[in-house]
Order: C-alpha cells, then structure tokens, then sequence
C-alpha cells in the first residue's frame, strides 16, 4: 500500500489529509486545483492543511475533480454524517508521483482541462465531439481567408 493510499483510506484520516491523499492519488497539484476552483494557491493549501474548511458546495467541487463520491470526507456518527475535521498533525507526502496510468503524466493544462470537465458534469465522450465540431468549424473559416 502507498503512503498517499494509507492517508485516503484510513478511517482515523482528517479532511485535510483526505484532501491531500485524493489530490495526490489524481495527480493533481494543488494549483491545478485552485484553478479550477476559482481560487488562490494559498486557499486551497489551507483546505489542505486544515486551517480552514471549503464550505459544501466547493466541498462538492472538489469531490467531482478527483472523482470520488462526496460521502468519502464524511464520518458516520449515531446514523448521521459529519464533515471529518482536523484532529491531528500526522505528515502526509507532499509530491505529486508520475503514474503513466493516472492524470500524472499530463501537462498543467490538461489536467486543469479534466478537472473543469469533472466539475462540469461533461462526459469526455461528449467533449471530444463538441472539440471536434469546434475544430471543423474553425479550420472551414480558415479556407474562407
């Protein structure tokens, strides 16, 4: 099992180091994320460190760009569901680990490509066939000059 595995899957794990293990695991970077989400670098590190709490709807956001369900940063707790908070200070990794499998290997701008595509509901099937309209129309207005 790897370090960013144990983080994401261990029940005592906080929100923050939640957020850390998935966003590794994806290959994101937290700028990646930030950009996507419409925020600075330093506010997401400070989702990441715990210092403050995204509020549900961007909480949701970020569920949609690492694909996992929203339920993952939730505790049941007597039949309810609680957002998990900080409770410790455990280290987890800090680099992003280049995977061939995983979003990892792609460029800044691609992820932040699949990460808008995630949090826009947008099938890639669907984006693929609206780029290539988009491509088409583009090239025929280039023959036009």
């Amino acid at each position: 099992m790897k370090k960013s595995d144990y983080f994401v899957n261990a029940p005592e794990a906080t929100l923050p180091e939640r957020l850390r293990g998935f966003r590794l695991r994806a290959g994101f970077s937290q700028q990646n994320v930030a950009d996507i989400l419409n925020v600075s670098r330093s506010t997401y590190t400070y989702y990441e460190t715990g210092k403050t709490t995204p509020d549900p709807t961007t909480l949701n956001r970020i569920a949609k760009i690492f694909a996992v369900p929203l339920e993952e940063f939730f505790l049941e707790e007597g039949g309810a569901s609680v957002l998990l908070g900080d409770s410790g200070n455990r280290r987890s990794p800090k680099k992003v680990r280049p995977d061939p499998q995983k979003i990892g290997e792609l460029s800044s701008g691609e992820k932040t490509l699949v990460a808008f595509l995630r949090d826009n509901n947008l099938p890639p099937e669907t984006a693929v066939e609206h780029l290539k309209k988009l491509c088409s129309h583009m090239n025929d207005e280039r023959k036009v000059f």
